[in-house]
């Protein structure tokens, strides 16, 4: 039964990209089968997908049920609120199209294409010069997209205002409006072996997507999705789908970009709140530090984290050490120099500062995760499996430490990256490749 499964995840994988190997994941395919009409074992799945006449369409509905589409309103907010609709507008115009044209690659049950909506229409006014292309290879999916509408969690980031303007009430849900549905347009398409839409357009989006993809394939598409930016035009990926890049893609996203921000381009670092800047971290600060002494190491902390999220690496770099010259067991400061030296393309370096954030805190899974991408980075599968592995036992997502250092990153997300990695660096699948 389990080499049934595996070779169908192979299968899976092979037609979309979506990896299906490990534990987790060969129980999540096994319970999808269970969901099938009528249910399938491994052997009857397998043919199944194999017959040259209905495979496909089978395999469409299997990873139907196998995909987990769980999205809302203004997810990720912070990320949307980086886009400048005026300046795409103007990009647009001197490029000679009047419209801002927008892909949301993996849209899933479209609240993502409809929030995008509704913000160019707060930008730029009623009726704006905008073209949503919205993308996803599940039909159902986007079945529901298209029907717009939407209820409870889905809908409970949108502001009143909003709800007024462009929803209509419909019993105990909220339908989007026609002003909006004349701005998205829903197409089935499948990322891994479908070319991107034709034409180039000003903003791609595609979030919480790659997780589900192994790395080559996470590259191939980002290399497709940055291929289909016009001139000026912004890529912007998830929290989690930056995650799931290889640290030499960093680099190498640096380099390709078009000039507007991709956020695509930037490895996430933690937030200092003002609640951890009081207390001096989870430790707490020491009786002998001067008050002068630790605002001198808030502040090069601060300075640390605003360098790093704005891709001055070397100046993270410097100002953690400053951090570190003062207190050696700062592990947050050897987090932030550790996912800087990555940024760089120094893994080495990374990899040392980030076993030493382990050394001070074990259960810091924030550092085990980069410290995985380190080890990937400098081919040393087996000590980025034990990395992978020691974030997964340490990453609690009810602990409030972590949550903070997480910033925009959902925990559960770094979890799903860090089961993909070791799904791709299992010793059963190194034998294999």
């Amino acid at each position: 039964m389990s080499e049934r499964l595996e070779q169908l995840a192979d299968l899976v994988r092979e037609r979309s990209g979506i990896v299906l190997h490990g534990p987790h994941r060969i129980n999540s395919l096994r319970a999808a089968l269970a969901k099938l009409d009528p249910p399938l074992d491994a052997a009857a799945a397998l043919s199944a997908a194999r017959d040259p006449g209905t495979g496909e369409a089978f395999v469409a509905a299997l990873l139907e049920a196998v995909a987990v589409h769980e999205t809302f309103f203004f997810r990720q907010r912070e990320d949307l609120d980086a886009i400048d609709w005026r300046v795409l507008h103007a990009n647009a115009r001197a490029a000679g199209s009047e419209q801002v044209r927008v892909w949301v690659a993996g849209c899933s049950t479209g609240e993502e294409a409809w929030t995008l909506a509704i913000l160019a229409s707060e930008a730029l006014g009623a009726g704006p010069p905008l073209a949503v292309l919205a993308t996803d290879l599940s039909a159902a999916a986007l079945g529901r997209a298209e029907r717009g509408r939407y209820r409870g969690r889905s809908v409970h980031p949108v502001e009143a205002p909003l709800r007024e303007r462009y929803f209509d009430p419909d019993g105990a849900k909220l339908c989007v409006g026609e002003p909006l549905r004349r701005l998205v347009t829903f197409r089935r398409h499948n990322l891994v072996t479908d070319e991107p839409p034709v034409g180039q357009f000003d903003l791609v989006l595609c979030r919480n997507v790659l997780i589900y993809f192994d790395p080559p394939t996470v590259e191939r598409v980002v290399g497709r999705l940055e291929g289909a930016l016009a001139p000026g035009g912004m890529l912007l990926l998830g929290a989690a789908d930056r995650l799931c890049r290889l640290p030499s893609a960093w680099g190498a996203a640096r380099s390709r970009r078009r000039p507007a921000p991709a956020v695509s381009a930037r490895p996430p670092v933690p937030a200092r709140s003002a609640e951890r800047s009081a207390s001096r971290g989870w430790r707490g600060r020491r009786d002998d530090e001067a008050p002068a002494a630790a605002s001198a190491i808030e502040d090069a902390m601060a300075t640390a984290l605003v360098a790093a999220n704005a891709g001055r690496l070397e100046d993270a770099i410097a100002a953690t050490e400053q951090v570190l010259d003062a207190d050696p067991l700062d592990a947050d400061a050897h987090f932030v120099g550790g996912v800087a030296h990555l940024g760089r393309g120094d893994a080495s370096s990374a990899a040392e500062s980030l076993r030493r954030a382990l050394y001070v805190d074990p259960a810091f899974a924030l550092a085990a995760f980069q410290l995985g991408r380190a080890y990937d980075a400098l081919d040393d599968e087996p000590a980025a499996r034990r990395a992978y592995q020691q974030a997964l036992r340490t990453l609690a997502p009810g602990h409030d430490r972590q949550q903070r250092l997480a910033a925009d990153v959902d925990l559960a997300d770094v979890a799903a990256a860090c089961g993909a990695r070791l799904a791709d660096l299992s010793p059963e699948r190194g034998a294999a490749r």
